[in-house]
């Protein structure tokens, strides 16, 4: 409730509980740009217990894994699956540089984020909208970043005005503005 309403009883939003509980800027600047239930917003906290201070969280999304609800977080060396429930469950980690594949696909309306290791399978599924879509992606560049070092996440929004921009001082076509426009929009 962080509308008006909110405003007016005066309830902090996600990211001033988080700050409030000291939790990192990079996993509160990644849960400010995803949609997801309260029951898992409760296990962001538990995030700095499972991260190195060597690694930034990219993204996360909602999702299940093994009938568990909780956090699939992409940072920069590795995905990780925090369970809602940490008292009950173990974390399951995947280092991206373990990767042989990686795949997303729909499943009866909701996302299915599929990761093949030489160890086996890591799958999270139950994950709302695009996300499965977006965190495959992003994925893929964490696992093959640029040379001079892994890219930070850029907000979709910052992109598209940029893209914006271009267009409209002429300097990219109309095809490649609409095919960059559509591929922003399903990050968002």
């Amino acid at each position: 409730m962080t509308g008006s309403w909110g405003k007016w009883l005066r309830i902090p939003s996600l990211a001033e509980r988080l700050r409030a509980q000291g939790v990192r800027e990079d996993v509160i600047q990644a849960a400010e740009r995803t949609a997801f239930g309260s029951q898992t917003d409760r296990a962001l906290p538990a995030l700095d217990e499972v991260l190195t201070e060597s690694e930034g969280v990219i993204q996360l999304v909602e999702g299940r894994q093994h009938s568990s609800y909780g956090l699939l977080v992409l940072t920069s060396r590795r995905l990780v699956f925090l369970p809602a429930e940490t008292s009950r469950h173990e974390v399951s980690t995947v280092d991206l540089s373990d990767v042989l594949s990686l795949d997303w696909r729909i499943h009866r309306g909701l996302g299915v984020v599929d990761v093949t290791t030489g160890s086996g399978r890591f799958v999270v599924d139950k994950i709302l909208g695009n996300q499965a879509e977006s965190i495959t992606n992003s994925t893929r560049q964490a696992m093959s970043p640029p040379p001079d070092g892994p890219a930070a996440h850029r907000d979709p929004l910052e992109q598209l005005a940029e893209l914006r921009a271009l267009h409209d001082a002429g300097l990219i076509r109309d095809a490649e503005f609409q095919a960059r426009k559509q591929d922003l929009f399903g990050q968002i």
